[in-house]
């Protein structure tokens, strides 16, 4: 699908927009120029960049982090592909062309968000194969609680699987850490409960 033209073009941006991590329908790009804009070249650029994700076909969102100049683009992958989108961006922005960053050239927490996204892209893909019905934090628990099972079956032949007691051990500690808002719930509404409990039962005695 063709791109809209850009009505205006922001002034050149002596940087190029760097692509941190990429899978399909999901994008992290980063400049200088997206960092809390300290000037009006630096706010029209990211107001220009903004402009034409916007504006580009089967566009979802934006994230812009102002601290550390990163911004998240969500979009329909079979609406546009990623190359156009970036070029799209860095165009009607006054950057000088893209550049594709690689391990190497990342900083700590560049890798670490990356890392992060790719796990999120798993999870999302996991989460809409379940139907919404599941996701990673509740398969990786159930994963190392299968290989328990296994483990102790095997016994003394289950060559290089982890100890039985060892899995189902971490497959609790990451099902309770990963739900724990929901178990926190759950532990007030019960403190809840047995407290009014108690309240009754003592006005009870007290008649």
């Amino acid at each position: 699908m063709a791109l809209p033209k850009s009505s205006e073009r922001a002034g050149l941006v002596d940087e190029p927009l760097r692509l941190v991590h990429h899978h399909p329908g999901y994008l992290r790009i980063k400049a200088g120029a997206f960092i809390q804009p300290a000037d009006d070249s630096r706010a029209v650029a990211v107001a220009a960049a903004r402009a034409a994700a916007e504006a580009a076909p089967g566009f979802r969102s934006w994230s812009h982090n102002q601290k550390t100049g990163s911004v998240v683009v969500e979009y329909d992958s079979r609406a546009i592909e990623a190359d156009d989108l970036l070029k799209h961006i860095a165009k009607a922005a006054g950057f000088r062309g893209v550049e594709h960053a690689t391990s190497g050239q990342m900083n700590r927490q560049e890798l670490v968000s990356a890392f992060l996204d790719t796990v999120q892209g798993v999870n999302q893909i996991v989460s809409k194969l379940t139907g919404d019905r599941a996701d990673l934090r509740e398969l990786v628990p159930v994963a190392l609680a299968a290989t328990s099972v296994v483990s102790f079956a095997l016994h003394e032949d289950r060559g290089r699987l982890p100890s039985w007691d060892g899995a189902l051990y971490h497959s609790y500690r990451v099902f309770m850490q990963w739900h724990r808002p929901e178990v926190r719930t759950r532990e007030r509404v019960a403190r809840q409960e047995d407290e009014r409990g108690g309240q009754g039962k003592k006005r009870g005695d007290a008649r």
